[in-house]
């Protein structure tokens, strides 16, 4: 699936006839589908994006993109789109009923863990975010701050075969500085409500 994928955008790409910094006239249009939709990995449009822009270029390229996408899409569903999602998808989205509670409880951090980690579909992620009781303005942070961690993460892993090992290593490291800061803020801000979900889990 993931080839077939690489080999559609390559003949979207040459079919425009677009390359070098132009890309992005075609690789925006595709976060805003991916992100609406759910087709596709993200990661394939990060490691095109770094293949072109290089690592860091690259990466922040994929950021301002994921982030569009996620922020326009989020309003569409909020605005416009409820209904026709809600209608079909609603069967299918009690498998992340768990999660829909933990967005509700914790905002903006599960937002983080969701939007960092793939456990979720980043359209769901979207929907849910749509219909979860939290502010917009924490939203828009969720959404910019899960995106910088799964592009620096993902980003980092699928250049290893563009960047020396050293240089892949030191995007690793200043990684796991960023991510355990954001831990620490969160079990400090959260500690309450950690101590009460798991005493429930122990009843």
């Amino acid at each position: 699936m993931t080839e077939t994928i690489n080999g559609w955008i390559d003949w979207l790409l040459q079919t425009l006839g677009l390359s070098g910094p132009y890309i992005v006239l075609a690789t925006f249009p595709l976060t805003v589908i991916q992100s609406l939709f759910g087709l596709f990995p993200l990661a394939i449009l990060i490691v095109l994006h770094v293949s072109e822009f290089g690592v860091i270029g690259g990466m922040l390229v994929s950021w301002v993109a994921c982030n569009v996408g996620a922020i326009l899409v989020y309003f569409l569903f909020r605005r416009y789109l409820y209904n026709w999602f809600d209608t079909k998808m609603r069967s299918k989205l009690t498998r992340y009923d768990k999660w829909q509670k933990y967005l509700d409880r914790y905002g903006i951090w599960t937002l983080l863990l969701l939007r960092t980690v793939p456990i979720v579909p980043s359209n769901v992620i979207n929907f849910m975010a749509a219909v979860s009781p939290i502010k917009v303005s924490s939203n828009i942070w969720g959404t910019v701050l899960g995106n910088l961690s799964y592009i620096w993460l993902f980003g980092t892993i699928g250049s290893t075969l563009i960047v020396p090992r050293e240089e892949w290593a030191g995007f690793l490291g200043w990684y796991a500085v960023f991510a355990a800061v954001l831990l620490a803020v969160f079990v400090r801000r959260h500690w309450g409500h950690l101590q009460e979900d798991k005493r429930s889990r122990m009843q």
